[in-house]
């Protein structure tokens, strides 16, 4: 009998909303195995079944692979023999169009530079300005809750644009600030993030809001934590 194998996740949320996180995620087929709770934010592990690969396909793969195999070598056997002449003879020479030692052009340095990174800055809470990196809401919960995604250090600036929704759970928690939630994974989870509660008003369920959060430090009775999400900028993008 094939022993079961499983993939695990593990998800932080603020405190005192584990149960709803444990719902969504259970709905979706996950198991909670573990759940730390700190002063701020609780630390939940899950896991999930994978599901096996048939053995029939494992045979058709490894018959594909073999075959691939043959026919490389009979290519081999075929074309490459001999002192290499053939081999020469049908490599394409190179050639040289305009000046070689005229720079790459702007556009071609360009379309080189990763596409999540940007080339303008917000300002943060301490007056300071930092390169904002767009992103989506997932990704970014993704590298929130898992440092071997890539982390986030305090100071970091992102720009999302996503729906909000679970309006009955925005407000002022623990942290003192006022709060609202991103949808994530498809209604699945949520991301959590401080605004201005002036900001806030007029925004419902359902409304996109573009904005540049930056990665802070919160604490709470005497226990500072990172991984926090502060708006610097928000913008209505629909209602």
């Amino acid at each position: 009998m094939t022993e079961a194998r499983y993939e695990s996740k593990t998800v932080k949320v603020l405190r005192g909303t584990e149960g709803r996180s444990i719902t969504k995620w259970e709905k979706d087929g996950w198991e909670l195995v573990d759940q730390a709770t700190g002063t701020a934010r609780s630390t939940l592990t899950f896991r999930k079944a994978k599901r096996p690969v048939p053995v029939r396909a494992l045979a058709i793969g490894g018959a594909s692979v073999v075959a691939v195999a043959a026919i490389v070598t009979g290519g081999v056997l075929l074309f490459g023999g001999g002192d290499g002449s053939e081999e020469q003879a049908s490599s394409p020479s190179a050639v040289t169009t305009g000046n070689p030692t005229t720079a790459p052009s702007a556009t071609t340095a360009a379309s080189s530079t990763p596409p999540s990174a940007t080339t303008d800055a917000a300002e943060g809470t301490d007056g300071s300005t930092a390169p904002v990196t767009d992103t989506t809401v997932d990704v970014l919960l993704d590298r929130l809750n898992s440092a071997g995604l890539g982390g986030i250090a305090v100071g970091d600036r992102f720009r999302v644009t996503g729906q909000l929704f679970e309006s009955d759970a925005w407000g002022v928690g623990a942290t003192g600030e006022y709060s609202v939630y991103f949808e994530a994974a498809g209604g699945a989870d949520d991301l959590l993030v401080f605004v201005n509660e002036s900001d806030a008003a007029g925004w419902v369920n359902g409304t996109v809001v573009t904005m540049v959060l930056e990665s802070v430090e919160v604490t709470i009775n005497g226990e500072t934590t990172d991984g926090w999400l502060r708006a610097q900028m928000v913008q209505t993008v629909a209602e």
